[in-house]
């Protein structure tokens, strides 16, 4: 779906939740009530979940709290805010991390650029994986860093993300997170967000990291009959924190560790990951194409491979590339 100006001005309008009469909201967008309602069915088309009641006018189910960079950056750090030197929001897009690669490919793009979008058309975690992407209701964000080491020392990065991801939420009063190898945010054992690392350019002349970081907010009913795993949302969690702080506390963090990653690597963030390692001391099952191998997870090496224990009692060594974990009872 493609945003007029009009579809805009009437998502900005419903966002509050409030119910707003044809006629008021013919008044406010300058339209006929016929394109009053047809702007109102094209948004249900496009997701929306609306509320309408005879006498009172129509409504969205779940507010919305907008994206505003005004807001999102007063949330930010005044160290990491330097970190920062591009936030551009989008109304729609296929995926945060594809608009930036496109664009860093036509014209690179500094470190620190970071983008936002109120919603994705095809939004994507690992292994193709399509990532549930509603307007307004989840955060989607794509970090760009520039790397000069060879690529094999970005093995880790997945996983200190994750624990910046982790440091945001407990900030914002959240607790009970955990992390499963490699990229996956959870609570209480339910799929809270995940991370997605892109890898662009030549690794001996330098290369681009482009890391996507989606978090379920507040997820309407029927944006998640598309999701195909147990799952929640910080609304759920723990009430409403404001989706703008929670973006800008995520920056902030996220930030912190890009910048310093290319000296430190992993290193510093082990320990902690260790302490929010969901799988550890679990039978686990690792999943490559039609192959499925069992043992216990033992945590995470120096690089940020899984430490298998096998049934036979051998030790092994899993590189995340092209597997997926899962929990014997998954």
């Amino acid at each position: 779906m493609e945003l007029t100006a009009s579809h805009k001005l009437l998502i900005k309008h419903l966002a509050s939740g409030r119910f707003f009469s044809s006629s008021q909201l013919t008044g406010e967008l300058g339209v006929s009530r016929t394109s009053v309602w047809n702007y109102l069915q094209a948004l249900e088309k496009a997701g929306f979940e609306l509320h309408a009641v005879k006498g009172k006018g129509t409504r969205l189910k779940v507010p919305l709290e907008l994206l505003d960079e005004k807001e999102i950056t007063s949330h930010i750090g005044i160290e990491e805010r330097k970190l920062l030197t591009q936030l551009e929001l989008l109304d729609i897009c296929p995926s945060t991390n594809a608009h930036v690669a496109q664009k860093n490919s036509l014209n690179p793009l500094k470190n620190g650029t970071v983008c936002m979008a109120e919603m994705q058309t095809r939004g994507r975690g690992r292994l193709g994986k399509t990532w549930v992407s509603p307007y307004g209701q989840n955060l989607y964000i794509s970090f760009l860093w520039n790397f000069k080491s060879d690529t094999a020392a970005l093995s880790g990065l997945s996983l200190a993300c994750g624990v910046a991801v982790c440091n945001a939420l407990s900030e914002l009063g959240i607790e009970g997170h955990g992390l499963k190898w490699p990229n996956d945010i959870l609570w209480q054992g339910k799929k809270l967000g995940g991370i997605l690392v892109a890898i662009q350019g030549e690794s001996q002349g330098g290369y681009s990291a482009i890391v996507g970081v989606g978090i379920n907010y507040h997820m309407d009913s029927k944006a998640s009959l598309g999701i195909d795993q147990p799952w929640v949302d910080i609304s759920k969690i723990h009430g409403a924190v404001g989706r703008n702080k929670a973006a800008g506390r995520i920056i902030e963090h996220m930030l912190g560790v890009l910048s310093a990653y290319e000296e430190t690597g992993l290193a510093p963030y082990i320990k902690q990951w260790d302490k929010l390692d969901y799988c550890r001391g679990k039978a686990v099952q690792i999943i490559s194409g039609k192959t499925r191998q069992q043992g216990i997870a033992r945590g995470i090496s120096a690089r940020g491979e899984l430490l298998l224990t096998r049934p036979d009692g051998e030790k092994q060594l899993v590189t995340s590339g092209e597997v997926s974990l899962r929990l014997d009872n998954d």
